[in-house]
């Protein structure tokens, strides 16, 4: 499954983050797509693949010290369209 994060943090733990940045290694299960950083400062953008609930929580759990994490499962227009089509829904 897709998700898109946005992980959020204070100043105060840029230090941190930056440290976290350089250790970050995705555990298996975990493919990352594509990543951006906020050129304002505290909040970067993840959009990776999770194979698992224990992949994503692998994925994640690490952050909770330094930052906040808004975690969206996000699906490709194109693709939540057909799906709604095959289902009757009409868009």
């Amino acid at each position: 499954m897709l998700f898109m994060d946005v992980s959020m943090w204070a100043p105060e733990h840029r230090a941190d983050i930056l440290k976290h940045f350089k250790e970050l290694r995705p555990p298996a299960g975990v493919h990352v797509i594509n990543q951006w950083v906020d050129l304002t400062g505290g909040r970067y953008f993840i959009l990776y693949e999770a194979e698992s609930s224990e992949a994503y929580a692998a994925f994640n759990l690490p952050w909770s010290d330094v930052c906040t994490i808004d975690s969206v499962p996000v699906m490709e227009a194109t693709e939540f369209i057909k799906h709604m089509t095959e289902r009757g829904v009409k868009l």
